[in-house]
């Protein structure tokens, strides 16, 4: 007599068989999505870098955070063909792993945009809200999500949304900590890790697609102010290294 799954197995099973389309445990699928989003950063993660990316999460995922936690994962991994850990110890997504990667990375990021555009929720509720949201938006969710948005390519953070056909990084992209004084810059992408950040990024209007330049930098200070649509403020060179610009002038059309 066959034993007897499990309620976290039936789940399981249940996920990898809706829409005919492999689905993963909510665990497994926000250890995808930390792996893809450090592959779109050019990292390929130690144990111990994806341990402080796995930190990241919001609490409410409930994902052990230990470096022989996550070791533990990535190996249970491996055994699902989803990663390959090389012999520098190094974390690489396979083929099944990378298109893991991108499927719940779609879900989330559309998942944001559900949450800013349609519900009117800020940014620094989006990134928790969408992770509670994302591992149970179906394949037909999906797509009437993405007709609903208008086919968004990128997420409220400038990330790219799989398959969306917006580049990994634009070209001519630099980190905020790098731009010319006096030259004016639009945002590209900020970090949606932190609330407390989020929140002082939203409030400054240092979002996608917004206007900003070095007004002054003091680097022996690490610290620059930015001059912003409505205000000037102060943020270390920590902060500015984490937001991705692109120069104004390129998206100026030839007359």
């Amino acid at each position: 007599m066959p034993r007897a799954r499990k309620p976290r197995e039936r789940a399981e099973a249940a996920l990898e068989e809706e829409d005919g389309l492999e689905r993963f445990s909510a665990v497994t699928e926000n250890y995808l999505l930390c792996l893809y989003r450090l592959w779109e950063d050019a990292v390929t993660p130690t144990v111990t870098q994806l341990t402080d990316a796995i930190k990241q999460l919001p609490p409410t995922e409930g994902l052990g955070s230990s470096v022989p936690s996550v070791a533990g994962m990535t190996r249970r991994m491996q055994k699902q063909g989803l990663v390959d850990i090389g012999s520098d110890k190094r974390i690489r997504l396979t083929g099944k792993g990378f298109e893991g990667g991108e499927d719940i990375a779609r879900r989330h990021r559309l998942a944001e945009w559900l949450v800013v555009r349609l519900l009117g929720m800020d940014l620094e509720s989006a990134h928790i809200e969408a992770h509670r949201l994302e591992h149970g938006i179906s394949g037909e969710l999906e797509a009437r999500l993405r007709e609903r948005l208008g086919y968004p390519e990128k997420s409220p953070f400038g990330r790219p949304i799989p398959g969306a056909g917006a580049p990994a990084l634009p070209p001519n992209c630099i980190t905020l900590d790098a731009a010319l004084q006096n030259t004016e810059y639009v945002v590209e992408r900020i970090p949606e890790e932190d609330p407390n950040l989020l929140r002082f990024l939203d409030g400054a209007q240092i979002v996608p697609e917004s206007r900003v330049s070095v007004a002054e930098a003091t680097p022996f200070l690490g610290v620059m102010t930015v001059a912003t649509p409505t205000d000037q403020v102060s943020m270390g060179f920590n902060v500015a290294g984490q937001i991705l610009v692109r120069p104004a002038e390129a998206d100026v059309e030839p007359a």
